[in-house]
């Protein structure tokens, strides 16, 4: 073989080379091509799914006191997987418009590559928006409800206190007078204080701007009568004019209510009946003396005392049918004196009556007397 055949075999053989290579090139070719095709046919089989978007937050309460509450929404026709996800966000209480939160995914992979999902876990963050202002509870507020009604005459005030508001709290609150006393006096100022219901802001709905007890109502106590309260304010005119509604009293009065005690027992004298009854008569009425009463401040207290009364002695005879006869002593009380507001005294002469009648000196004196009652201050009117 010459060198000319030898060259024609070279060229041959790498002919044969080089067909060989690009049949090797085109069949990779093809199979990677082929490679491609099924992964993008495998590829575009999966619905990709991305959490956020299916998971929203549901907020409850009010600003400052929100709670928030992860709602997945899927598609029901990814129902099986749907069923395995869960959201968790990284705050869920006491939440303000303006916080952020953050959500987290979990789900099972397995049961999601099955049902053919690519999903997108990323955690998200959304802003808290839209909680309501919760309602302030001033001063103004919390006692709006309040109503007082005002009975007596000072020093012998008292209140009645009711809750008069539609409100849904208000109208639970329990108004009360910050005081042990019962009565008081013109000039006095009240300390109301509220009492809410337990359980009442458990809902945020409202807020205290301040504790519970240092909500205060301070209410005047205003009364244009007075009981009289000083001997001061008894005039001579004023107690000349009980003594004649006193001595009226007497002669009006049944002197046998009184007169069987007084003769037989007291003055030991022999009653005389007619029928069946005795003849008793008052005779010749004058005032002995005359006291004032003033009830003390501990005394004020107890309900059954009065404010105030004047007594007056009077001296009188006792006599019957037979002309025997006896001196006694009679004490006729004004109670509750009252002193307008244009410096007057309530004077009628049905505020007096016959309190005690006696033989006995010494029974009036102890009624009357300054150590007669610790409920109450004693000044003498006469001299």
């Amino acid at each position: 073989m010459d060198e000319r055949d030898k060259r024609k075999l070279r060229a041959a053989k790498r002919r044969r080379v080089e067909v060989i290579a690009y049949t090797v090139e085109i069949i990779a070719a093809v199979c990677m091509v082929a490679v491609l095709i099924a992964f993008l046919i495998w590829h575009n089989s999966f619905t990709d799914i991305k959490m956020s978007e299916y998971v929203t937050l549901s907020l409850t309460g009010f600003d400052h006191y929100g709670t928030a509450t992860p709602l997945i929404n899927g598609e029901s026709q990814y129902s099986d997987f749907w069923s395995t996800v869960s959201a968790t966000i990284d705050k869920t209480e006491d939440l303000s418009n303006g916080d952020t939160v953050t959500i987290s995914y979990d789900y099972d992979e397995e049961i999601a590559r099955a049902s053919k999902l690519r999903i997108d876990a990323t955690e998200a963050t959304l802003q808290i928006e839209g909680l309501p202002e919760s309602k302030v509870i001033d001063d103004a507020f919390m006692f709006s409800g309040l109503i007082m009604t005002q009975n007596g005459i000072s020093p012998k005030v008292t209140f009645e206190i009711a809750n008069t508001s539609e409100d849904p709290l208000v109208s639970g609150i329990t108004y009360y007078i910050d005081d042990d006393r019962t009565f008081f006096a013109d000039g006095d100022t009240l300390t109301i204080k509220a009492e809410l219901p337990e359980g009442a802001l458990d809902s945020h709905e409202y807020v205290m701007d301040k504790p519970e007890d240092e909500y205060v109502y301070e209410y005047p106590v205003v009364s244009e009568d007075k009981y009289v309260m000083s001997a001061a304010q008894i005039s001579a005119e004023a107690l000349k004019t009980m003594e004649a509604y006193g001595t009226d009293l007497i002669y009006a009065s049944d002197a046998n209510e009184y007169g069987l005690r007084i003769f037989q027992q007291e003055a030991h004298i022999q009653p005389v009946f007619k029928g069946n009854k005795t003849t008793f008569k008052w005779v010749n009425p004058y005032v002995i003396s005359a006291y004032f009463h003033s009830v003390t401040e501990a005394g004020l207290q107890q309900v059954e005392n009065h404010a105030n009364d004047v007594q007056i002695v009077y001296g009188v005879t006792i006599t019957q049918d037979d002309g025997k006869n006896c001196m006694a002593e009679i004490v006729v009380q004004f109670t509750n004196l009252i002193e307008h507001a244009d410096g007057t005294l309530e004077l009628t002469p049905d505020m007096g009556r016959i309190v005690s009648a006696t033989y006995r000196d010494k029974n009036v004196k102890k009624l009357v007397s300054i150590d007669s009652n610790e409920n109450y201050n004693t000044t003498k009117l006469t001299e």
